[in-house]
């Protein structure tokens, strides 16, 4: 048996990830005994539109949404797109962090001359 590859291993084309996603939203609708009707009423879609999604055919964002939802896996939507850091509320909670900037390079002073007690004077 073969290891399955990561969904979005970045060498697959779009129609091979589409296909990827279909399977395993079918293998996940199996496990929990639905049929692509019983998914498809509870998603408000067409059981159409189900067989379609499960056999890697393009539909709608709304209609992935909607079926994730269905079988209640929309809340891995939120790990597509890395979110927002922390807000500046939160970041004064979290105290003080280490440096912000670099400090960039710094002229480096000449050598130094010798100093000697001079009043001025050139006569």
């Amino acid at each position: 048996m073969t290891e399955k590859v990561g969904i979005m291993d970045g060498f697959d084309t779009d129609q091979v990830v589409l296909q990827d996603l279909g399977a395993d939203l079918r293998q996940e609708r199996l496990s929990r005994d639905l049929s692509q009707a019983a998914l498809a009423r509870e998603a408000g879609v067409t059981r159409d539109t189900i067989r379609r999604l499960e056999a890697g055919e393009p539909v709608s964002t709304l209609t992935l949404i909607r079926t994730l939802r269905a079988l209640g896996l929309v809340q891995g939507l939120a790990n597509l797109v890395p979110g927002q850091g922390p807000g500046p509320l939160e970041q004064l909670d979290r105290g003080p962090v280490g440096r912000q900037r670099a400090s960039g390079t710094r002229k480096q002073p000449g050598p130094a001359r010798e100093w000697r007690w001079d009043d001025g004077d050139q006569r």
